[in-house]
C-alpha cells in the first residue's frame, strides 16, 4: 500500500512522491514469488518414486559414490555408522521436488549460529535443524608438543562452518526421505565397494592409503589400528575404512578416537575381573592340608626401582610416553616400540642411557606423525 505525501507543479513536469513503508521490498516480493512458482511447478510435475529408487540404485553402482556412502566412528566402544553427507544430497537429488540448503541466523565477534532446512515441496514438510559454535579449533604448538584451542582465521571459519552446516544438512534430508530407500542405497553401495575390491583388490588398498594420507594418517597407524598389515585387509575391512575416513573427512570424528576408544560401559559378559577374587573363608576341602606348607609363595613385588640409566632420563621417557598417549598414539604401538628395545627379557628399567635416548626419539616421532597438522 502507498501513500501520496507530496506533489510539485513546475513548467516542465509533475513529480509525485509517494512513501513506500507498508509496501513490501522488492526482495521480500521476489522471495515470495520464488516460493510459490517452485510449489506450483512441484505439484505440476510430481516425482515418480518408482524412477527414484531406479536411479538411486544405479548410483550406487558407481564405485566412486559408494565408497563415500557411510560413515563410522566410535562411540562407547562400539561402532556408529550411517549415511554419509553424500549419500543423503544423492539421494535428494534423484527424488527431487526437495529444496535444501544452510544459512547463517547470527554471526558475532566469538561464535555463528547457523540454521539448516530440507523442505518437500509436494507435501509442504519442512524440517529445520540449527547449532551454534565457538569460532576456535585445535591446533598443536609444535614447541611444547601441546594442543590447544585457537581462534580461526577466515580459510578455518569457512571449512568450520561448511563440515558443522553439512551434518545439519545431512539430519534434514535424511528426515524427510524414506527410511527404506536409504537402507537400500546402503546395502547396494556396500555390494559395490566388496566387488571392487574383489575384482581389484591392490587398487582398492591404494586408493585408501591414499585418502588416509590426505588427513595425515599412515599406514603403520592403519595397521596398529586393524592389527594386521593393510595389504592383508578383507572387503568388509575396507568398507569399514572408508567409513572411518568418510567421519573424519565430514567432521564428525578424529583419528585419536580410534587409536585411543573409549572403554565400554561395563565389563563384557563372560569376563572376570582379577581384583573381585578374594579367597574364601572355609578350610580347603577334598585335599585336607597335605604338604600346604611346602607350596612356593609369590614373590614379593619390588618396591624401588632398579635402573641402569640416570634417573633424569628415566624421567624423560615416562613424560615422553604419557605425551604420546595424550596425543593419540595407540597403546600397543607403544609397547611394541619398548619391546623393540628390551626384548623378552628385559624391562625398559634396565635399558642403558644410549638405549633409553634412543627409545625416547622413537615414541616421540611417532607422537609428531598424529600431531601434525
Amino acid at each position: 500500500m502507498s501513500k501520496q505525501i507530496g506533489t510539485e507543479e513546475t513548467a516542465l513536469a509533475t513529480r509525485n512522491e509517494f512513501s513506500s513503508e507498508l509496501a513490501p521490498t522488492s526482495a521480500q516480493a521476489e522471495k515470495q514469488f520464488e516460493i510459490q512458482s517452485a510449489i506450483i511447478i512441484a505439484n505440476k510435475f510430481r516425482r515418480d518414486e518408482d524412477a527414484a529408487f531406479l536411479a538411486l540404485m544405479k548410483a550406487c553402482k558407481r564405485l566412486s559414490f559408494a565408497e563415500q556412502s557411510s560413515y563410522s566412528f566410535p562411540r562407547g566402544g562400539q561402532q556408529v555408522t550411517g549415511p554419509s553427507v553424500h549419500m543423503a544430497r544423492g539421494a535428494a537429488r534423484v527424488w527431487k521436488n526437495l529444496q535444501y540448503g544452510l544459512r547463517i541466523t547470527r554471526d558475532d565477534d566469538d561464535s555463528r549460529q547457523i540454521q539448516a532446512f530440507a523442505w518437500d515441496l509436494e507435501t509442504n514438510v519442512k524440517v529445520t535443524a540449527e547449532d551454534d559454535f565457538k569460532k576456535l579449533v585445535q591446533r598443536k604448538n609444535k614447541q611444547t608438543g601441546q594442543t590447544a584451542w585457537v581462534s580461526v582465521d577466515e580459510r578455518d571459519l569457512r571449512e568450520l562452518t561448511n563440515r558443522r552446516g553439512a551434518i545439519l544438512v545431512r539430519n534434514c534430508i535424511l528426515q524427510i526421505l524414506p527410511k527404506d530407500l536409504i537402507e537400500d542405497a546402503r546395502e547396494e553401495c556396500l555390494k559395490t565397494v566388496r566387488k571392487g575390491v574383489t575384482d581389484d583388490p591392490e587398487s582398492a588398498r591404494k586408493r585408501l592409503i591414499a585418502a588416509f594420507g590426505e588427513i595425515y594418517v599412515d599406514p603403520d597407524m592403519l595397521e596398529v589400528f586393524l592389527g594386521h598389515p593393510v595389504n592383508q585387509c578383507s572387503p568388509a575391512e575396507i568398507q569399514k575404512l572408508r567409513g572411518v575416513y568418510q567421519s573424519i573427512r565430514d567432521g564428525q570424528s578424529t583419528w585419536q578416537e580410534y587409536a585411543n576408544p573409549a572403554p565400554k560401559n561395563g565389563p563384557d559378559k563372560g569376563t572376570i575381573n582379577v581384583s573381585d577374587l578374594k579367597p574364601g573363608t572355609e578350610e580347603n576341602r577334598g585335599h585336607g592340608q597335605d604338604n600346604l606348607d611346602q607350596a612356593a609363595k609369590p614373590a614379593e613385588p619390588a618396591t624401588e626401582r632398579v635402573s641402569a640409566c640416570s634417573d633424569e632420563l628415566y624421567s624423560q621417557l615416562v613424560d615422553t610416553i604419557q605425551n604420546a598417549k595424550e596425543v593419540g598414539v595407540a597403546k600397543k604401538k607403544i609397547d611394541d616400540t619398548i619391546k623393540n628395545y628390551t626384548g623378552p627379557t628385559r624391562t625398559r628399567e634396565q635399558l642403558k642411557d644410549e638405549e633409553v635416548q634412543a627409545l625416547i626419539k622413537s615414541i616421540a616421532d611417532a607422537a609428531e606423525k598424529i600431531g601434525k597438522p
